[in-house]
């Protein structure tokens, strides 16, 4: 985008009007003064009221708002009058114009709702996506030619997108931790006065803040790196690496301060200021790096792919069966929807990760060769982004809506899967799925550990009904695609061992879930409907694997496939039936 002297001045101003807006708001948080004016849009019911303290604080981030609006709306106008032609600008400026309204909508409630916590953090979360349009629209005004690019970014830039999107997360767990007075509640830093993993009250919504910020400041800080090394690809790449990474510096430091100066004013209001501006900095960095084209219905529905959507489903019901079963009924509202909105965030980014790190193979095999990467419809960096930031998001959902348990459970299920499995015993041994199958196993302990803060014998049933049925599930598949495992030299039961040894296994590991099952019942205070009903799936597992053990060659594989999808059946019916006899049971 090609803009003259003005119109980039215009832009500045308003991101910069806008951006004093997000501080001063911090201010009026910090010194408690949101009811300095009590109602809205006047201040007392008048414009120029008696100016006490608060009411000046409160006052004066109105002003800037009005002003940061009034700059915004001429931007609007400008755009449409001689730069409609820019599209990507044109949709970008009209995006903030709409949000702007909307914030003072928000700020109106926030005021006449006497500053309710869920309010106040959804006024930040507007304003900040404001701050992110208006920063993309300055970057393509200092930089012509950044605006609706359709070059895509290199591998490394995922970092930059996954970083933004954490940081943004970071942002509103930050806010969230103000709502709930949890800022005074650790004296201390790097860790709370309780030790590392507080699991409970508001010791724990700090620390996992802080945990929040370690994993985001790690992701942001590696963006930075690559992208300094790539500084000659792109003008500003260079100076915008080095001010996000000394910014993002400077606000742990800050960060650290504000425990240990006894929550001093100015550590309370710097620290806020400086995360929207390591805000906007990232933002800056990654649409200067990163710019891809823009997304048609077929790339959604890939991105959508690259979560496995089927897999995710089935972790999130044994994830639920692991709450019903914790709660001995229906478990609360709020740590439902956390588990579910962050168990699947890290289902999603787990799986996206897979697809990276297993392009290669999945390039070899007809089942797997028309999968977003191999086929080269979505670009790597889109895998590594999506599985970065969806799992940033799911330790943070976690963690603040739930306890550091389950955060830290789900966030090692990830990293298993990916470092464990995927990358090492997939391409090494034939015991990988054996083994492996502890990532899959993990969801139900996330669910128990979300309701309970612990881990009981019962959620450890679970986890092993979880992990002896995946090679059962696994390895019938692995019958159906023998020939596709062989061709990209995956050492699966089958192809090094053969058919007839497969069959055993199946019919080995069907035949432990019985016992398993039945442990559950005499552990877990489940009922008469879960034992007959666990009896049934688990006798009708074993006929199956008879099945597959004495079938003729020919017929092998037909009967491989009914075990494949008998055995989902399985799984899911057992953990439904949890769920039901747990709540007849209350």
């Amino acid at each position: 985008m090609t803009a003259g002297p003005r119109y980039r001045a215009l832009v500045y101003t308003t991101l910069l009007l806008s951006f004093l807006v997000v501080v001063w708001g911090g201010v009026v948080r910090v010194t408690g003064s949101g009811l300095g004016c009590p109602d809205w849009p006047t201040c007392y019911g008048q414009f120029l009221p008696s100016l006490d303290a608060a009411t000046r604080i409160e006052w004066l981030h109105r002003f800037l708002g009005v002003a940061g609006g009034l700059s915004l709306a001429a931007l609007v106008v400008v755009t449409l009058l001689a730069y409609r032609r820019e599209r990507f600008a044109l949709a970008l400026v009209l995006a903030a114009g709409t949000l702007y309204v909307l914030q003072a909508v928000l700020g109106a409630v926030v005021v006449l709702l006497e500053l309710p916590p869920t309010w106040v953090t959804v006024h930040l979360a507007n304003a900040e996506l404001v701050l992110a349009l208006l920063t993309m629209l300055a970057v393509g005004v200092r930089w012509p030619g950044s605006l609706g690019a359709r070059a895509r970014g290199a591998p490394w830039t995922s970092l930059l997108l996954a970083g933004a999107v954490g940081t943004y997360v970071l942002l509103l767990t930050g806010a969230y931790v103000r709502g709930d007075d949890a800022t005074a509640a650790c004296t201390t830093w790097p860790f709370c006065d309780g030790g590392p993993f507080p699991l409970a009250g508001a010791p724990a919504v700090n620390m996992a803040h802080r945990w929040v910020a370690a994993i985001v400041g790690a992701v942001v800080l590696a963006g930075c790196w690559q992208a300094w090394r790539h500084r000659r690809e792109a003008p500003g790449l260079g100076p915008l690496a080095l001010a996000t990474a000394a910014l993002l510096v400077l606000q742990v430091l800050v960060g650290a301060a504000t425990p240990l100066t006894r929550f001093s004013p100015w550590a309370l209001g710097a620290h806020p200021a400086l995360a929207s501006l390591v805000w906007i900095c990232v933002v800056a960095l990654t649409a200067r790096a990163w710019r891809p084209s823009a997304p048609s219905r077929e790339l959604v529905g890939d991105l959508v792919a690259l979560t496995k959507p089927a897999i995710m489903s089935l972790l999130l019901l044994t994830a639920l069966g692991g709450m019903f079963l914790a709660a001995r009924g229906v478990p609360p509202f709020g740590v439902l929807a956390a588990v579910l909105v962050g168990g699947a965030a890290a289902s999603g980014g787990a799986s996206a990760l897979n697809h990276y790190f297993d392009r290669d193979i999945d390039d070899l095999m007809r089942r797997t060769r028309q999968r977003p990467l191999p086929s080269r419809r979505v670009a790597d960096e889109w895998a590594i982004g999506i599985g970065v930031a969806l799992n940033v998001v799911a330790f943070a959902v976690l963690a603040l809506f739930t306890n550091l348990l389950a955060a830290a459970l789900a966030l090692s299920g990830t990293l298993f899967y990916i470092l464990v499995y995927t990358l090492w015993l997939k391409r090494s041994t034939v015991q990988n799925i054996v083994v492996g199958g502890a990532a899959g196993a993990i969801p139900p302990l996330v669910g128990w550990a979300a309701v309970t803060g612990s881990l009981e014998l019962e959620a450890w049933l679970l986890f092993a009904i979880v992990f002896f049925w995946t090679p059962a599930h696994f390895w019938a598949l692995a019958l159906l695609i023998r020939d596709d495992y062989a061709r990209a030299g995956v050492p699966m039961l089958p192809v090094v061992l053969g058919e007839d040894a497969t069959a055993w296994n199946i019919l080995l590991y069907a035949l432990s879930l019985i016992p398993l099952s039945m442990l559950l019942f005499l552990g877990g205070g489940l009922g008469l409907l879960y034992l007959v009903a666990a009896l049934a799936l688990g006798l009708f597992f074993v006929g199956h694997a008879v099945r597959l053990l004495r079938a003729a060659a020919a017929r092998r594989r037909a009967v491989a496939r009914s075990i494949y999808i008998y055995s989902l059946f399985y799984l899911a019916l057992l953990f439904v039936v949890i769920m039901v006899d747990s709540s007849l049971r209350l």
